[in-house]
């Protein structure tokens, strides 16, 4: 461990971009890797989908590190609260939520489509069935680990943290937009009614 972390401060020094793009390409795929890994879905037994991880790295490697390093340094430097940690920690943690969250969800599935070769009405229709559903368990997960790492963890080490924590988190991307709309239209609608009859109990006990 202590010769990675040497290792990994002397990348960062020489090339910090390159580095970041690296490690996060490695550690969306490794996401990848667990969602197959794991999966129920029988058209994966006794086989692996190297593109499928080849596309999640891409897009780690591309597309989210390079664009998610330079937005923690903005968010670093143009939020500060001197004398406040907590609720500087809180206020970051809250724009970042608020504005990269919504948009980097939506990048990657953009960007899974685009490699894909889907058309733009796929695209759109993937966006319409799956961004929102995807949007509710980034909130359930991640606000707390973003107030962790904006409170805690120092700025060139906020990107690994994250990617770290997102092994899991990825693995659930990957497993989402490897689904066919119909299987999430199938999952959302299971989700709604189940919704509804707790709603149904709630109001019959009230």
């Amino acid at each position: 461990m202590s010769t990675f972390y040497k290792w990994y401060n002397a990348r960062l020094a020489a090339a910090p971009i390159l580095t970041h793009c690296i490690t996060t390409g490695f550690l969306f795929g490794a996401g990848d890797v667990v969602a197959q890994t794991l999966s129920p879905d029988p058209a994966l037994k006794g086989r692996y989908d190297y593109i499928r991880t080849a596309r999640m790295c891409f897009h780690g490697g591309v597309v989210f590190a390079p664009v998610v390093s330079q937005w923690y340094k903005l968010i670093s430097t143009r939020i500060v609260i001197p004398g406040r940690p907590m609720l500087e920690a809180l206020a970051r943690m809250a724009v970042d939520q608020t504005v990269w969250a919504p948009v980097g969800i939506a990048s990657f599935y953009v960007s899974m489509g685009v490699l894909q070769l889907h058309s733009w009405e796929q695209i759109q229709q993937e966006l319409r069935t799956k961004w929102w559903p995807t949007m509710v368990g980034n909130y359930a997960v991640w606000p707390a680990v973003q107030f962790v790492n904006f409170r805690i963890i120092p700025l060139d080490y906020r990107l690994m943290f994250v990617n770290i924590v997102s092994i899991g988190w990825n693995a659930f991307l990957s497993w989402f937009s490897a689904t066919s709309i119909h299987q999430s239209m199938e999952t959302l609608e299971k989700a709604e009614h189940k919704l509804e009859e707790l709603e149904a109990k709630v109001e019959r006990r009230v």
